[in-house]
């Protein structure tokens, strides 16, 4: 089944309650209540949803098998069995121990095809609406290839960090700024840069490794180090930069551009997220268009 249709299950093991007289009444779609005992089930068993986005999850559920009836969408008995048995089969469960799993929930045989016989039925409902969506094209495929593994430089870079405290001083940034500047004019004249890194600069971590940061791709510098990176040949020093952290030193030592993998190893799963897109977009407007078409009310106070 396709993983989008479970959508309105709200949970994998979701249980709705049936309704019994006396229910109080929190909404109606068409001519079928939900009751606050099954809103209360649906946030018992969903903690992470809020009230109304259980409240309007049940509201689609309903949308969809008043839609479903309409449209006499019947779920055969066969089907049901093969959904119990693999349930059961799962678990590694005899029929009667079946039962007993379910009586230690509180819940039934019945109770359980009820709730399976529902789900079977917007599954169907569900498919027959997405299966109308049309299949994805090559070039489309290519395109989204394209904008999901983009070609990026890839920069292996050194520094030498002269800190600067936030709220600092003029008289402080300018002092760092003529020590970093000091610290260039000794490189230019030769002085090795992982030997000035080890001495001077004051980011432990990469000074005992020569200054050392590691390689980047971009969009993870920095956005001043990758601007000054980019403009850098390897080899070349550049700086000194100001950054949020201080005054920076730059060495690139090399640069080249990440590859996408191949095309043919991605393909699948780009296929699959396209066709999901457009089932989730034509889920929504095929939603909107019953809840404009469908009665609904809301009691806010379960009346």
């Amino acid at each position: 089944m396709r993983a989008l249709l479970t959508i309105f299950l709200l949970s994998t093991t979701l249980m709705i309650s049936a309704a019994f007289a006396g229910d109080r009444v929190v909404a109606r779609v068409a001519d079928e209540a939900i009751t606050l005992r099954e809103l209360a089930t649906a946030l018992e068993q969903n903690p992470e949803l809020t009230r109304q986005k259980a409240l309007d999850l049940l509201i689609e559920r309903r949308l969809v098998l008043v839609w479903a009836a309409g449209k006499n969408i019947l779920i055969g008995n066969e089907e049901m069995e093969e959904v119990e048995v693999s349930v059961r089969e799962r678990n590694n469960l005899t029929p009667d121990q079946f039962k007993e799993a379910l009586a230690s929930r509180g819940e039934t045989l019945d109770f359980f095809r009820a709730n399976i016989r529902e789900q079977l039925t917007i599954n169907k409902a569900l498919g027959m609406i997405l299966s109308e969506q049309n299949q994805v094209t090559d070039s489309e495929l290519q395109e989204l290839y394209l904008t999901t593994y983009p070609r990026k430089t890839l920069f292996e870079v050194s520094h030498i960090l002269l800190p600067v405290e936030k709220g600092a001083l003029s008289e402080e940034d300018a002092a760092a700024r003529r020590k970093a500047e000091q610290i260039l004019a000794e490189i230019s004249d030769g002085a090795p840069f992982d030997s000035m890194a080890f001495k001077y600069s004051q980011d432990e971590s990469s000074a005992r490794k020569g200054g050392r940061l590691g390689t980047f791709r971009e969009g993870e510098l920095l956005p001043e180090l990758e601007e000054l990176a980019a403009a850098l040949e390897p080899g070349d020093v550049g700086g000194p930069v100001r950054t949020s952290v201080g005054y920076h030193i730059l060495i690139l030592l090399s640069k080249e551009l990440s590859e996408p993998p191949p095309f043919t190893e991605v393909r699948s799963n780009l296929e699959r997220n396209l066709m999901l897109q457009r089932e989730e977009a034509a889920r929504n407007r095929w939603l909107d268009d019953l809840k404009k078409t469908t009665y609904i009310e809301i009691f806010p106070d379960g009346g």
